[in-house]
């Protein structure tokens, strides 16, 4: 680097070094965010390039491609061919680590679940999609690409990979650039059709409920001959139900949707589509004959179990298609075996037995231990089973003390008090919602309860009063855990929630998650949950909590909005280059909002 550009970087740092140090305005009349002296693009820009320079030497690829990531993001209206090189390094990078690993989980400490980690390249492309929606087709393109010349045989949840992470981008990109959405959903529809699909018009029909009927309509006509298992995917939409029809309805849930409502032409559609498609099958010779799919039944079971499920609505809301409700009846009973039959019997009882409801199971455990056949699986199977009402959890607390095994006792005790106190959190009960996350022993969880209450709190402004008691209440608590990643993310979200209410308390909670990400080794800053395992002699039952929605960068970002000096100091004392770079991107983001593009360089 030159001398001459050495000192146009060094220059802006000392005159912040000097404000910072030698004065502090009064809190009245300090000036903040974007309004502050130090705030503008071109001291933004200088202040990234030094801290992306001094980032170079994080060798770990996968923090190196968000580095690179961030700081084209950064740069995208301020220097547009830097920014273009950084995104270009980034997949590059990305592409090289999977062709080399491929996809990437990571075991989760004292836990015996695995965590699927990001694929990079949808990182890069998902980055790229928002600024150039071309290059984010043709790099779409060349995954796709490697994917079919790949060899490599895949099982489970990595089969489908791309195309579910694409279906993810194409969702987010709906409402912003249809075309690019559009184009990522039809570029999808040429490989098999899967299970993500099934969640994808849900997601639509949210922000365009004509968009998603219609994206509908093209998806089912264009996967009309696919096996009739794989249409039942197609299934739920239609109807507006949570699960899809047949057999494995329990297999695949979106939960309720309280704004979609069902709609008869799709219906109509759905049933003569699924119909003419058991009619080719009963008339091929090959689709008789087919084996079935690894981890699939025949498909005469999912015909039959699809078709009883359908015959009711059809008799009550489509009459006119009994003709071919019958003629679609006798042609898929005509190719169940004797086997296919009881196999699709054993399914549909224990498919009845998962929707029972809570009354139903209630029963089944005072049998069960009147009969001395009482174990501890089925009680824990009720605790844990869907969402419960304050009245239903009332009923289930005799029920704890019952449970055999001690360590699978205690651990079902504290998740129900802690499902018991969110509930009351969401039914704005905060006395018995305080009461209850009392009973919680573990620090982390009972600070996440009561971030949530504050979350709550923070939503009305006469609970104002009360929030600041509560985060007050919160602070204490975590502050008194162990110094731990879910430590210094809430304290990132305490600070900005202060933020809220009193900005010097904020700065305060500030430091200290510093202070604390800076004891930890190699934090994984940015996860997002943390989980909760009960675990038996012969059974194990996982359940995942979302920590605060703040992390390290949206923190910086929100509080560099008013205290633009006090923000970067901070990110400066980060230890962690890797942490200490994202942040100062974050914090420097909001003093280039309105600056203009820089002229092209000239030909």
């Amino acid at each position: 680097m030159s001398t001459k550009n050495m000192k146009k970087i060094l220059f802006p740092f000392a005159a912040l070094a000097i404000l910072l140090s030698t004065y502090v305005m009064p809190a009245a009349a300090q000036i903040t965010g974007a309004d502050a002296v130090a705030c503008n693009a071109q001291f933004a820009e200088e202040l990234v390039e030094q801290q992306v320079i001094e980032s170079k030497s994080v060798v770990d690829p996968v923090k190196r491609i968000k580095i690179l990531i961030r700081s084209a993001e950064f740069l995208w209206k301020l220097d547009q061919p830097t920014a273009r090189a950084y995104f270009g390094e980034a997949w590059k990078m990305a592409d090289e680590r999977f062709k080399e690993l491929g996809f990437e989980n990571k075991k989760k400490e004292g836990l015996t679940v695995t965590q699927v980690l990001p694929d990079q390249r949808m990182e890069v492309i998902r980055a790229i999609s928002k600024r150039d929606a071309a290059w984010a087709k043709k790099l779409s393109d060349q995954m796709l690409a490697d994917l079919d010349k790949s060899t490599k045989e895949r099982d489970g949840f990595d089969i489908n990979r791309e195309q579910s992470d694409l279906l993810r981008l194409a969702n987010e990109s709906a409402k912003t650039n249809r075309e690019l959405s559009l184009y990522l959903y039809r570029r999808v529809m040429r490989y098999p059709l899967f299970n993500g699909w099934f969640f994808v018009f849900y997601t639509v029909y949210k922000d365009d409920p004509a968009f998603a009927d219609a994206l509908y309509l093209e998806t089912l006509n264009n996967y009309r001959d696919e096996l009739p298992s794989r249409l039942l995917y197609l299934s739920g939409y239609p109807f507006a139900t949570e699960r899809i029809i047949g057999i494995d309805k329990y297999g695949i849930s979106m939960g309720p949707q309280p704004d979609v409502a069902p709609n008869s032409a799709l219906q109509r559609q759905f049933i003569n589509t699924l119909f003419t498609r058991i009619a080719n099958y009963a008339a091929s010779e090959s689709d008789i004959n087919r084996t079935p799919e690894k981890y699939s039944q025949p498909e005469p079971i999912y015909m039959v179990s699809a078709i009883r499920e359908l015959e009711p609505i059809i008799i009550n809301q489509l009459p006119d298609l009994l003709p071919r409700l019958g003629l679609a009846k006798a042609q898929a009973n005509s190719l169940l075996s004797a086997e296919m039959g009881k196999t699709l019997e054993e399914k549909e009882k224990w498919k009845d037995t998962l929707g029972q409801s809570f009354d139903e199971r209630l029963a089944q455990l005072e049998k069960a231990d009147d009969e001395g056949k009482l174990t501890d699986n089925m009680i824990i199977s009720l605790v844990t089973w869907v969402k419960k009402t304050e009245e239903q959890f009332i009923a289930l607390l005799p029920w704890l003390d019952k449970i055999t095994d001690a360590k699978a006792r205690a651990e079902t005790i504290n998740y129900f008090w802690f499902q018991r106190s969110k509930l009351a959190i969401t039914e704005k009960r905060y006395d018995d919602a305080e009461k209850y996350a009392a009973k919680v022993p573990e620090t982390e969880h009972r600070a996440l309860l009561f971030f949530d209450l504050a979350e709550q709190q923070a939503k009305t402004t006469t609970e104002l009063g009360n929030l600041f008691e509560t985060l007050n209440s919160l602070s204490k608590l975590v502050r008194s855990a162990d110094g731990s990643i879910v430590k210094a993310q809430m304290l990132m979200g305490l600070s900005n929630m202060y933020e809220r209410v009193n900005h010097s308390i904020a700065l305060d909670e500030l430091g200290e998650s510093i202070r604390v990400t800076n004891n930890l080794k190699n934090p994984d800053i940015f996860q997002t949950s943390v989980m909760r395992q009960i675990v038996g002699k012969d059974f194990a039952t996982f359940a995942s909590f979302q920590t605060p929605g703040y992390d390290l960068e949206k923190t910086f970002e929100d509080l560099s909005k008013k205290d633009f000096e006090m923000s970067i100091a901070h990110a400066k004392s980060l230890d962690d280059k890797y942490f200490r770079t994202l942040a100062v991107i974050a914090a420097a983001k909001n003093c280039t909002m309105n600056a203009p593009p820089k002229p092209k360089p000239k030909k």
